[in-house]
């Protein structure tokens, strides 16, 4: 999709004081965009994640400029409207949440009670299990599992800020947060209960290695924690730690079940 005119439109109301009438128009043609994957929050540019700050620009000016007012669906009252999603592509149980501005692949399974925020990139094959938040501009790969009760945090501003991603074929486990766009990289799982920010260490038990805020390709990573002494008082700070890297016994354990992703 050619976005330099859209870009260049969304930078100036963006530092306008003052927004023309027809700004609203502008802004909802990125919102529909992004509704329909046209465009996206991040970008992988060669090997790194990019965000597109003047997309989250336009998310930003959307909330500015859209009044709160009644919305059918409930009722409720919002200055976002819920997603609609085609039936036979999808299976969103009830309660679930979507909001418009989010993009949802086809065969991507929303068990209830699960939140999608806008911005929001949710790639094909992907299970959400409930009550998973999914945060404003986060970025979902193909075939990745999101377990029960885990919170992918959002990262609308400041604009230029890079969302948190996760990568194809990445598997993360229940009641995970994963905040503050670190990066989960393709194939990695991450065990039930790990916390990761974007200044989280995560240290290969068998290299010593640091990671900072990102989960290296088929690193299987566990919640763990180190000894920091300060002064005469001791601390286990939580530190996940690498185990092991995939391999096919892993993978094995965590293949999906193809009969919860029939769509006809």
């Amino acid at each position: 999709m050619q976005t330099t005119n859209l870009e260049q439109q969304i930078e100036e109301l963006f530092e306008a004081k003052e927004t023309p009438a027809d700004g609203i128009k502008v802004v909802e043609q990125v919102i529909e965009a992004l509704d329909q994957g046209k465009i996206r929050t991040a970008e992988k540019v060669g090997n790194e994640w990019k965000a597109n700050s003047w997309v989250k620009k336009a998310i930003l000016l959307y909330f500015r400029l859209r009044p709160v007012e009644k919305m059918e669906e409930g009722p409720f009252a919002d200055k976002v409207p819920l997603k609609v999603l085609p039936a036979p592509q999808n299976r969103i149980v009830p309660y679930s949440s979507v909001r418009k501005g989010s993009y949802i692949a086809p065969k991507v399974v929303i068990m209830a009670p699960s939140f999608v925020n806008i911005g929001a990139y949710v790639d094909e094959g992907s299970m959400i299990d409930s009550l998973v938040l999914v945060g404003s501009c986060a970025q979902v790969g193909k075939n990745v599992h999101i377990g029960a009760g885990t919170v992918i945090g959002g990262v609308l501003e400041p604009p230029n800020s890079t969302p948190v991603i996760i990568e194809d074929g990445a598997f993360v486990g229940g009641s995970c947060g994963l905040y503050e766009g670190c990066i989960v990289e393709k194939n990695a799982v991450i065990g039930a209960g790990t916390i990761i920010t974007a200044r989280t260490p995560i240290i290969d038990i068998q290299s010593g290695e640091e990671h900072f805020g990102r989960v290296p390709e088929n690193a299987v990573v566990v919640p763990g924690g180190r000894q920091k002494k300060v002064g005469d008082h001791e601390f286990i700070l939580q530190t996940p730690l690498i185990i092991k890297r995939r391999d096919p016994q892993v993978s094995a354990k965590l293949a999906m079940e193809d009969s919860l992703r029939v769509f006809e």
